[in-house]
């Protein structure tokens, strides 16, 4: 077993991979098994990234209202714009976070709901 470069998107992939793990292409005669595995996968990852996403939203929404504290100082002056368009910002972004995981769970929900006793798809959600 080697590692070579994948053709499409250029990341080291194992010689042996029939499909590249970064981008999807297929190097040779791929199972629809091997195919819905892969899909499993990339779903599982994308699911997990929103996940950190949507925590770095809420850390973004609590460290601007940090910031709104100590602008107002204890919350006795006026504080300046920026805090409230930092916590509007955190608070839309981890709003559209939620429902694009929503959708992704959804998917998997289906996916899951698909594989009936496939062991391997099922391990990979």
């Amino acid at each position: 077993m080697a590692i070579i470069a994948c053709p499409e998107c250029g990341k080291k992939i194992s010689s042996r991979a029939a499909i590249c793990s970064y981008c999807g292409f297929q190097r040779g005669e791929v199972s629809e098994q091997d195919l819905e595995i892969f899909r499993a996968r990339r779903l599982r990852d994308r699911i997990y990234h929103l996940n950190m996403a949507s925590y770095l939203a809420i850390t973004l929404f609590v460290g601007a209202f940090g910031w709104y504290w100590w602008d107002s100082q204890g919350f006795v002056q006026a504080p300046s714009p920026g805090p409230f368009i930092l916590m509007g910002v955190a608070a839309t972004g981890y709003l559209v976070l939620r429902a694009l995981l929503f959708r992704s769970r959804q998917q998997r929900k289906e996916l899951i709901r698909k594989a009936g006793p496939n062991r391997d798809l099922r391990r990979n959600l």
